[in-house]
C-alpha cells in the first residue's frame, strides 16, 4: 500500500475549505523535516514507503487510534496536545514491552471543517512527544473522514541479554511475585473530570497536564529489563482492568491492598473519597504495572527507591470469581464496582 494513499474530494469538498490532500501532505512534511530525523531513515515521506536499515535483533511494533468524540473532545483540547497523546498512547506500548522507539506512521482521518494549520499543530505535539523521547515520522496515510481520528503505528528495537533479544511480557507473572507500579494512578481520569466539571486552581490544572500531556516511562521499561524483571504492561485501560489482563495471559490471580495504591494529592484534594475509584479504573495514566520476586523487588528498591510503589502480590488463579481482588487494611476484600475501560463499551 502506497505511504501516502491518494485522497479524492468532491468540487464540494474543495469549496468547503478543506486542503487540498498534497497541501496538506506537504505542510505535514515541512513540520516533520523541522523536528530532528529518525535514525536509519533511507527513505522517507514523499515515496511509496519508507525505508529503514534494520539491524539484527527483534523489533516491536504497536498501533493505536485516536478519534474525535471517543478518546478527546477536540472542542476542549488543543491539537497539539491531541499529537502528544497519540504519540505517547505508542510510545507507551513500546515502553511496556522494556523496548526503544524507532520509527512511526501516521494516519489522519481529516473532515472538512479541519484547517491545515490545525493538522500542523497536531504533528507538532506528534514531533516534539518523538523528540523528548524518542523514534520519529517517517510516512504515513492521509484520507478524508467524517471524524477526525488519527492512528500511530510505531516500531521499536528490544533489549539484548547475553546476546538475546529480551521483552517484558504480560504472561510471566508467577504465583507469590510482588505487584509494583511506577509512578501514580489517577491523574488522567482526574484530569479529564476538572475538564468535564470546570475545575479550577493548581490542583485542577495538575491534573489537566496528567489527562493532556502523560509521559511514556520508557526509560523504567528499559531499567526493568535490565533489572531482571520479566513482566510487565502499561496502565491505559484502567490499574485493575490492565492487572486483569496480566493475570488472564498468566493464568493467575492478583490482590492489591487499596491503601497502597500511588494516588495522586492533588486527585484527593479534587475528589475527596471519590479518588481511589477513580484510580483503580481510569485509565490512560501510562504507568508501567509489573510482577517480580520478593528478592528483586528488595534489589530494585535500593538501587531505584522512589521509582515504583508496591500495591499487592500474585496468587494462584482463583478457582471462581475475579481474577483481582483488592483489600483494605486489615486484610477484608472490598467491593470494586467499575474495573476499567472497555474500547467497545462493557465496563
Amino acid at each position: 500500500m502506497p505511504i501516502i494513499a491518494r485522497m479524492t474530494s468532491s468540487p464540494q469538498q474543495q469549496d468547503s475549505g478543506r486542503p487540498g490532500e498534497f497541501e496538506l501532505i506537504a505542510a505535514l512534511k515541512r513540520v516533520i523535516d523541522d523536528s530532528p530525523p529518525a535514525s536509519e531513515v533511507i527513505v522517507g515521506i514523499g515515496d511509496d514507503a519508507a525505508a529503514v536499515s534494520v539491524e539484527s535483533g527483534i523489533h516491536v511494533m504497536t498501533t493505536d487510534t485516536m478519534v474525535d468524540g471517543v478518546h478527546f473532545l477536540r472542542e476542549r483540547a488543543s491539537w497539539s496536545d491531541v499529537g502528544w497523546k497519540s504519540a505517547v498512547s505508542n510510545l507507551s506500548d513500546i515502553a511496556a514491552m522494556g523496548a526503544a522507539p524507532l520509527h512511526t506512521l501516521v494516519t489522519i482521518g481529516v473532515p472538512a471543517d479541519v484547517a491545515v494549520t490545525d493538522m500542523e499543530e497536531m504533528y507538532r505535539g506528534l514531533t516534539g512527544a518523538f523528540a523528548e523521547f524518542g523514534g520519529g515520522i517517517v510516512g504515513g496515510d492521509v484520507v478524508s473522514s467524517s471524524v477526525f481520528f488519527v492512528t500511530v503505528a510505531l516500531t521499536g528495537r528490544a533489549a539484548e541479554e547475553d546476546g538475546s533479544p529480551v521483552v517484558l511480557r504480560r504472561d510471566a507473572a508467577e504465583a507469590g511475585d510482588l505487584i509494583a507500579v511506577t509512578g501514580t494512578i489517577g491523574g488522567s481520569v482526574g484530569g479529564l473530570s476538572a475538564v468535564l466539571d470546570g475545575l479550577e486552581g493548581a490542583d485542577a490544572e495538575a491534573l489537566k497536564q496528567a489527562h493532556y500531556r502523560p509521559v511514556p516511562r520508557i526509560a523504567e521499561g528499559q531499567m526493568l529489563v535490565e533489572n531482571g524483571v520479566h513482566c510487565a504492561m502499561d496502565v491505559s485501560d484502567g490499574l485493575v482492568a490492565d492487572l486483569e489482563k496480566i493475570c488472564a495471559a498468566s493464568e493467575v490471580g492478583a490482590v492489591i491492598k487499596a491503601s497502597d495504591v500511588p494516588v495522586p494529592e492533588e486527585l484527593t484534594s479534587q475528589f475527596g473519597e471519590e479518588a481511589l475509584p477513580m484510580a483503580l479504573s481510569g485509565g490512560e495514566d501510562y504507568e508501567l504495572l509489573f510482577t517480580l520476586p520478593f528478592d528483586l523487588m528488595d534489589r530494585l528498591f535500593a538501587r531505584h527507591r522512589g521509582m515504583f510503589t508496591h500495591i499487592g502480590h500474585i496468587t494462584d488463579e482463583p478457582d471462581e470469581g475475579d481474577r483481582v481482588v483488592m483489600v483494605d487494611s486489615d486484610g477484608v476484600e472490598m467491593d470494586l464496582q467499575s474495573r476499567g475501560w472497555d474500547h467497545l463499551g462493557a465496563r
